[in-house]
């Protein structure tokens, strides 16, 4: 892809994701999008397939390393099967030293359990990053730092991020981010727990080919909308021979591609409104020699065919 294609997502959102040790406000927000989140300190559970060890203090007999079957219980010496999932490592001691004490092998049992491996805990970040894949996390962890994880957004990733949280009953979230708004981002910012899965998906693109001075795809940030004259403009507008009154917008739908021509020069005069794009819509701007040659639907898909796959693959 062209340099329009090449703007610094990831390096915005490591930059965010350093600064996110600042106090986020609350989530709160009416139509089901996340819009602020307060970051607190939540012990991690054990859970199903966690290792862990287990110590009693003044009776090394008693130090043992146990796996948490399926079911969430572990098998420990003298007491045998004891549910453990869902338990703090601090709770888990408690119930431990309480099962000793009241089968009366241990007056004053101390206690301690390490999770050796969290292996439950886990984040799955999907989609438009640079490093898709399971990430290991302890605890909950902020969005912006799952994402500086994967390596950041890639240049085509939308910036409404979902994410899925597994705790429980399932729910998803759709956070948005912006590349050129810091405050806003980390306003925007959630939480992620261990099970959960964020999903970047890909941003949509337009393209403006045809006699204009960067011909292309652009993204669609930030909003996930742009208008004619704006897509226009980061193609470096159009240029001196320049059909502006045989315009061709191609829009795709379940039959294939449909035509529609545009005067250019009547809306950039603001005498016709401009025009909200859709993703994967094309421009196609004539020369002014190819003017009266573009005129139905297979010669402008014939015309622009090869430039098309061009903007795609590179």
């Amino acid at each position: 892809m062209r340099d329009q294609l090449k703007t610094p997502l990831c390096v915005v959102l490591v930059l965010v994701a350093v600064s996110s040790n600042v106090t986020h406000a609350e989530q709160a927000s009416a139509n089901g999008e996340a819009s602020s989140t307060n970051v607190m300190a939540v012990p991690v559970k054990i859970a199903s397939s966690d290792l862990l060890e287990v110590t009693v203090f003044d009776v090394p007999e008693m130090t043992q390393q146990v796996r948490v079957g399926a079911d969430g219980k572990a098998q420990l010496a003298l007491i045998g099967d004891t549910a453990l999932a869902g338990l703090t490592a601090q709770e888990a001691s408690a119930s431990i030293a309480r099962e000793l004490r009241e089968r009366n092998f241990l007056l004053r049992p101390q206690v301690n359990v390490l999770v050796k491996e969290f292996v439950s805990q886990s984040v799955s970040v999907n989609g438009e990053v640079q490093h898709p894949g399971v990430y290991q996390v302890l605890g909950p962890r902020t969005l912006l730092d799952v994402v500086s994880m994967a390596g950041g957004l890639t240049n085509v990733a939308d910036t409404r991020i979902t994410v899925k949280h597994r705790g429980g009953t399932e729910q998803n979230i759709t956070v948005k981010l912006t590349t050129d708004d810091a405050h806003a981002s980390l306003a925007n910012d959630v939480q992620i727990y261990p099970g959960d899965l964020v999903l970047v998906p890909r941003a949509g693109i337009v393209y403006v080919l045809g006699d204009v001075n960067r011909p292309g795809g652009f993204v669609m940030q930030d909003s996930g909308k742009i208008t004619l004259l704006q897509a226009l403009a980061q193609a470096g507008g159009t240029s001196r021979t320049a059909s502006l009154s045989s315009a061709v917008l191609l829009r795709k739908n379940a039959q294939g591609y449909m035509t529609n021509k545009l005067h250019i020069g009547r809306i950039a005069r603001g005498q016709d409104p401009d025009l909200e794009l859709r993703a994967n819509d094309i421009i196609f701007v004539p020369n002014n020699r190819l003017k009266n040659v573009i005129s139905s639907t297979q010669s402008v898909a014939t015309s622009i065919g090869s430039a098309t796959i061009y903007a795609v693959v590179h």
